[in-house]
């Protein structure tokens, strides 16, 4: 039986299969039509793509049913059925191809990684914009309930000292400003660039000194100090949201699995608006739950595209 509307392609190459495949859906061509580019492309009978749930989202070539990848190859037309990783590397979707040869692995692989980069969501322009509009908010709400809060009273403290009141209170006021505002200049401040587990030792270090816990850091440390840049600055203000001086001891969990950076948050603060972080979150190519005194953050520890 031939495939839907095309014989036996001319393409045998699978890099150029994989190209057109890349190309069509980065165009925004239907799944349909982009399973039937990879159907041809190999000379195979069939390819499905299903979400986890089940749910079939569409069919190149005929429909067959699934037999998982590992259970055997069969030689006679083999049917395999390959995990679609999003961008955070957790299997969104499956794709089950039939007739495929085992020396085309490699290349149904890696059509599995671009059909998971085509299905993972990513955030739009609107969503980072109102992500950095949520920051700016949240600033000022802390600004306003802590250092602007002290100042107010340093002034009365002062207009007092001018009547004649106490200066040392008002000294002792003005001061108590100041470190309110160097504490928030403190926490403002980049700290990504020189790896997510030596920003969270500074972190920790800030928080002794306020009076607070250290923050308990275990598992891979060193896998973990590899995360940089903008998706270990994500980690390390979604941990500083939660890790305050006269909350509970905050315990960091950190492992390093597929290329991905897991990191479980227990206890501290509760998340300020979690939607907004999972939306920044998403962006990086990750996931992130919330929970009453638990987080689970999951990050590429490099990339957002899935490899092969």
């Amino acid at each position: 039986m031939g495939h839907k509307g095309s014989t036996t392609s001319l393409v045998t190459d699978p890099c150029i299969v994989l190209g057109r495949l890349a190309g069509v859906l980065a165009d925004g061509t239907a799944l349909q039509e982009a399973l039937d580019v990879l159907v041809s492309g190999l000379g195979l009978r069939t390819a499905v793509v299903r979400a986890v749930s089940g749910e079939l989202l569409a069919v190149g070539g005929e429909v067959l049913q699934a037999v998982p990848l590992m259970r055997a190859l069969p030689n006679n037309d083999p049917t395999l059925e390959l995990p679609v990783p999003g961008r955070s590397g957790a299997q969104i979707a499956s794709l089950t191809v039939g007739g495929a040869r085992p020396s085309q692995l490699p290349a149904l692989r890696t059509a599995a990684a671009v059909i998971g980069l085509a299905l993972a969501p990513t955030a739009g322009v609107d969503e980072l914009l109102d992500a950095a509009e949520d920051d700016l908010d949240e600033l000022a709400d802390a600004l306003h309930d802590g250092p602007v809060q002290s100042l107010v009273v340093a002034r009365y403290a002062a207009d007092a000292a001018v009547r004649g009141g106490d200066p040392v209170a008002a000294r002792d006021a003005v001061q108590e400003v100041l470190v309110e505002v160097r504490r928030a200049l403190w926490h403002l401040r980049p700290r990504g660039a020189a790896g997510l587990i030596e920003a969270l030792r500074q972190l920790s270090e800030q928080l002794v000194e306020a009076g607070g816990h250290p923050l308990g850091l275990v598992g891979d440390l060193d896998a973990a100090a590899r995360l940089r840049g903008t998706r270990a600055t994500v980690a390390y203000r979604l941990i500083q949201a939660v890790a305050r001086p006269h909350d509970d001891a905050v315990r960091v969990a950190l492992r390093c699995e597929d290329g991905v950076l897991v990191a479980d948050v227990h206890h501290g603060a509760v998340l300020p608006s979690p939607e907004h972080w999972a939306r920044r979150v998403h962006a990086l190519g990750g996931d992130l739950s919330a929970s009453a005194g638990r987080l689970r953050l999951v990050l590429p520890l490099t990339d957002a595209r899935t490899t092969p």
